[in-house]
């Protein structure tokens, strides 16, 4: 797939990686199908986590390495599962190709089937955020008709203090906005996730404005041993201890996706 808006790049990194085919699936052309969904693939946590669904924003929330991980579970199911390609803005520098080149392999697909439909923008300022948004988002998703937006880091960047408290919540109402519209008209399956900052007046402005956008919210605590994940909106709580992708079993890992 060609990079659309100069932006947006594929994220080889220094992969070796073998010649991109496309993915033959039913779904990968045109819009995504009303009702489609993806999950995680780990069986022991998809059902607390229920599936993240088209035409909605997921926030996932918390300084964990684990939501990282989830990201590139997310997108590796996008591409091999539903067969459509994602839209990655990145704010944090958070995107693992190698990880992701692993998950593809373990579903039976060549890495570069997967990468070469992963459409990358990473932003280094919070006006790189704002412009690749507001300004060249929609061309993007008008090109690629992914079925997965990935949000990444969305206040990092927004939290620098030479950025004024008031122009970063500007700002970051003006993505919001952008991000909820798409969403919706594209019927696009998209999660936003945000590291928790201490509790400055800027950073609870953000969470506040951020949680009001979310349809679904989940959140990520580190613990002694493991994690705790909250679903704030169905209000429930569940230890789980994540095992490295890079280790865990094919029993314990599947792809997940679903056409409605």
């Amino acid at each position: 797939m060609r990079a659309p808006q100069e932006l947006f790049t594929v994220p080889s990194g220094r992969l070796n990686l073998e010649e991109a085919k496309p993915l033959a699936h039913h779904g990968s052309g045109g819009a995504v199908p009303t009702g489609a969904s993806i999950s995680t693939g780990l069986p022991r946590l998809d059902p607390f986590l229920g599936e993240f669904k088209a035409g909605s924003v997921c926030l996932l929330e918390g300084n964990h390495p684990f939501i990282a991980e989830l990201l590139s579970l997310l997108s590796n199911n996008a591409v091999t599962q539903l067969g459509k390609p994602v839209v990655y803005v990145d704010g944090g520098n958070s995107i693992d190709p190698y990880l992701i080149a692993t998950l593809a392999k373990r579903s039976g697909v060549k890495p570069a089937a997967v990468l070469s439909r992963i459409l990358v923008a990473r932003a280094f300022t919070a006006y790189q955020l704002d412009t690749i948004i507001t300004d060249r988002l929609d061309a993007v998703l008008d090109q690629a008709e992914p079925g997965l937006l990935v949000v990444a880091c969305i206040t990092d960047l927004l939290l620098d203090r030479a950025v004024v408290e008031k122009e970063a919540l500007a700002i970051l109402q003006r993505c919001v906005t952008h991000i909820e519209t798409s969403t919706l008209d594209r019927q696009l399956i998209t999660v936003v996730t945000k590291r928790l900052r201490a509790p400055a007046s800027r950073a609870l402005a953000f969470d506040e404005l951020l949680a009001k956008a979310a349809e679904e919210r989940i959140s990520v605590e580190r613990r002694k041993k493991g994690v705790r994940i909250h679903q704030h909106t169905r209000g429930t709580l569940m230890d789980y201890v994540p095992l490295s992708i890079y280790q865990t079993t094919l029993d314990e890992f599947t792809g997940g996706g679903r056409d409605g």
